[in-house]
């Protein structure tokens, strides 16, 4: 029971007095002054544990010993030991690199606060106790209180700012920031912050010209020159959101997201010839303006989800879009271990397109180690690793078949599933027999 724990608790001061005096007994010197306060007040779990594990453990652990080769390990009590010399903090070697005017250590990030150097001091001075076969992680606390991470709030609009010229309302006083587009007070107070003047309203023809860029990612026709009007501006915008272009030009932002290729990529870049169905399924998701959720579960799951629905397939081109290793995957196969790298880095490939594309997370660097920024561990990542693990990239059909053949098409599936389940359970056991009788006549000759 700690000090820190009895302050709550009025029934252990007796004892919290007791504590204190023994161990100013046993540690002597060590003990005066503030010191000794700071040292009764550490607790290993809550105290010392997160400053070790998010400033230390990304060095100085076993993992990354074997891999740099080094010696300096922070993670058990033996390995620590080394570097620290018990009820002497001013002997000690971690105390001395992470203190001073420009301290040696961590390498990474910013110094130690002075309270965060105090606590291990007063943790060696107490003695260093460290728990019976604790083992510390490269465990760093992370600040979660992201706006990304935040819900979604209603933020009501900025009163214009003081002195602010705004060209749009000198033209027209009865307008103000709000009246034309909510979006408007909040830019002009930005600019007002920074100083910059907005510039006046566009001329018709300038204004015309931004739209169709803007939208459809074409100039104007002539036609749509002749009939522009700022009386029928809405109209016309409405005109434009409705025309096929407006797919085609927005369309290619998502499949930039979605890494849309039609060839492979790597060393032979053959062509994909069945790639385009995913580039007119975005297209026409655009413009037919299909709720976003039904969008993302499609490019998910969509052969899970809408079984029956020609988009539930089409739709996971998403997750083939990306490149492809046709010499690893077919050539070399995973029969040998560059064809299962091959594998491995294409479910990688999946994953990461996934997260990026629709939490804008870097969840692949936590293949290697957990993420220094975001809060995602190995662990978490090999989980997903999991859920793609048995995806494949192969042709689909997603048109043509009447319910009756869809209905067909599933059973027989089914039966293939369950066939290769038994075919290997079958190879399982035939290799266990084969070795087992290996293993027999290895023994029997070295009888011999």
């Amino acid at each position: 029971m700690t000090v820190s724990s009895c302050r709550s608790n009025p029934s252990c001061s007796i004892i919290a007095i007791l504590h204190a005096s023994l161990l100013a007994i046993a540690c002597g010197p060590l003990m005066n002054g503030p010191l000794a306060t700071i040292a009764l007040a550490v607790d290993f779990e809550q105290d010392v544990a997160p400053i070790l594990e998010t400033h230390c453990m990304a060095c100085h652990r076993e993992a990354e010993a074997k891999h740099t080769g080094g010696d300096i390990r922070f993670d058990t009590l033996e390995t620590i030991s080394t570097f620290i010399v018990p009820r002497d903090p001013d002997s000690s070697e971690l105390i001395a690199q992470i203190t001073g005017p420009e301290p040696e250590m961590p390498k990474k990030g910013k110094p130690l606060s002075a309270a965060q150097v105090e606590t291990l001091r007063g943790w060696v001075a107490a003695g260093a106790p460290w728990p019976s076969g604790r083992v510390l992680r490269d465990d760093p606390v992370r600040d979660l209180d992201w706006w990304s991470l935040r819900p979604i709030a209603e933020h009501s609009p900025p009163d214009p700012p003081s002195g602010f010229v705004d060209p749009v309302r000198t033209e027209d006083p009865s307008l103000t920031d709000t009246s034309r587009n909510p979006v408007d007070a909040f830019l002009n107070a930005k600019m007002a912050e920074a100083g910059v003047v907005p510039v006046g309203p566009a001329d018709p023809i300038t204004l015309l010209r931004r739209l169709t860029y803007d939208l459809t990612g074409l100039p104007p026709t002539e036609a749509q020159i002749q009939g522009f009007s700022l009386e029928h501006y809405e109209r016309f915008v409405d005109q434009l959101l409705a025309a096929p272009e407006f797919g085609e030009k927005w369309g290619q932002a998502w499949l930039d997201l979605a890494r849309y290729a039609e060839t492979h990529g790597y060393d032979k870049d053959k062509l994909r010839g069945d790639a385009w169905p995913y580039r007119d399924y975005v297209i026409r998701s655009l413009n037919d303006d299909k709720p976003y959720d039904r969008f993302v579960k499609e490019q998910i799951a969509g052969d899970v989800l809408y079984p029956d629905d020609p988009d539930g397939v089409v739709a996971l081109g998403f997750l083939a879009a990306g490149p492809w290793d046709f010499i690893g995957h077919v050539e070399v196969g995973e029969g040998k271990v560059d064809g299962r790298i091959a594998k491995h880095l294409d479910r990688d490939e999946m994953i990461t397109a996934v997260f990026n594309a629709f939490t804008s997370t870097t969840v692949q660097c936590a293949q290697c180690h957990h993420h220094k920024f975001d809060p995602v561990k190995m662990e978490d990542y090999y989980r997903l690793h999991a859920v793609f693990a048995a995806v494949d990239r192969a042709p689909r059909v997603y048109q043509g078949l009447s319910p009756e053949q869809q209905s067909a098409k599933r059973l027989v599936v089914t039966k293939l599933d369950e066939a290769r389940r038994e075919r290997t359970k079958l190879e399982q056991a035939l290799r266990a027999e084969v070795d087992r009788q290996m293993g027999a006549d290895a023994q029997r000759l070295k009888e011999l």
